[in-house]
């Protein structure tokens, strides 16, 4: 993910967190699974950052798997089979938490078994090499600042903290990365380690019966390629502020397209938060992170009816298709 692209921030930060998931890379290997049981419940596994201090231009990682910790089997490897897979990324995924502003990116999504957890594991890929984990300064942007992350590519950054997935629900937590401590400057040493302290596990709701999802498909015409788009919902009938706002970013897929893949969480209409509202979704898309006017025409969707626990594809069978 490339930085320095001028996010879209949604007003309410609380509407946010409630509410937004947003995803672009899906990891193999479980990143899709959604089925569930009466034993299994899906889990979405998102990441986010908060306020970092002034000094940093960017944190970088680069991740390899997303493990989940069933409480009690905190001492088992990261390659156990006890230990559930959320996602793996064959040659690793790069993210730039600095990017992301409380809006989160989705890592993976999966049917796991139902019960309680304690830890999320990022394993990460190694320094060497390539220089895959790095922070850059304000400063110096341009000069990469190797991550001390030996633990994390071993065994994974282990995460702590206590979640639960109730079986045959939607379950979404999210990964909220405080680099103010999360990145520590070790002083004479001139190492820059990563703390797993300095990250905390946010559930975001144990079901769908408190909102619905939008989701889509955006994508451009064969051999057009762009970076990044803005996704924004706003309320319509009556009309309001965007409930959420972010940035996704493209991935070249076969044959000669380049897409990426969206859905964003909200509050159902005739709610007590929406007790009328209808949706349009809008997409503003972007050659490269470094344009400020949209390479593409607005995408403004039809209005939509969101309903709890439900997810609905913006039409016409969820695909966004960007034109001149």
């Amino acid at each position: 993910m490339n930085k320095n692209f001028l996010t879209c921030i949604v007003s309410s930060v609380l509407l946010v967190a409630a509410f937004l998931g947003l995803g672009q890379m899906q990891g193999c290997s479980g990143g899709d699974s959604t089925s569930t049981s009466a034993n299994t419940g899906t889990l979405k596994v998102g990441i986010t950052d908060s306020p970092a201090f002034p000094n940093l231009d960017s944190v970088h990682l680069t991740i390899d798997k997303v493990v989940v910790v069933p409480t009690g089997k905190e001492g088992l490897a990261d390659n156990d089979p006890g230990l559930p897979v959320i996602a793996t990324f064959p040659g690793g995924v790069g993210v730039d938490i600095l990017n992301l502003h409380f809006l989160p990116q989705i890592l993976g999504t999966t049917a796991i078994p139902a019960g309680s957890y304690s830890q999320v594991r990022l394993i990460l890929a190694p320094n060497s090499p390539t220089l895959n984990n790095y922070v850059t300064l304000s400063a110096t942007p341009a000069q990469k600042l190797p991550l001390t992350t030996p633990s994390a590519q071993e065994s994974g950054l282990k995460i702590k903290g206590n979640f639960t997935v109730t079986a045959g629900a939607l379950n979404t937590i999210v990964l909220d990365f405080n680099p103010n401590d999360a990145i520590v400057f070790a002083g004479n040493s001139g190492n820059i380690n990563l703390k797993p302290t300095g990250v905390r596990i946010i559930q975001v709701f144990n079901s769908l019966t408190n909102a619905g999802s939008l989701s889509g498909t955006i994508r451009s015409p064969q051999f057009t390629t762009w970076s990044s788009a803005s996704v924004t919902v706003v309320p319509r009938d009556p009309a309001g502020s965007a409930v959420t706002s972010g940035v996704v970013f493209s991935n070249f897929s076969s044959p000669s397209v380049w897409k990426t893949t969206f859905s964003a969480f909200v509050p159902p209409n005739n709610s007590a938060v929406m007790p009328s509202a209808h949706y349009r979704v809008f997409v503003r898309a972007f050659r490269d992170t470094l344009s400020t006017v949209p390479t593409f025409n607005l995408y403004s969707s039809p209005l939509l009816t969101v309903t709890g626990g439900i997810d609905t594809a913006v039409p016409p069978n969820g695909l966004i298709q960007l034109g001149p």
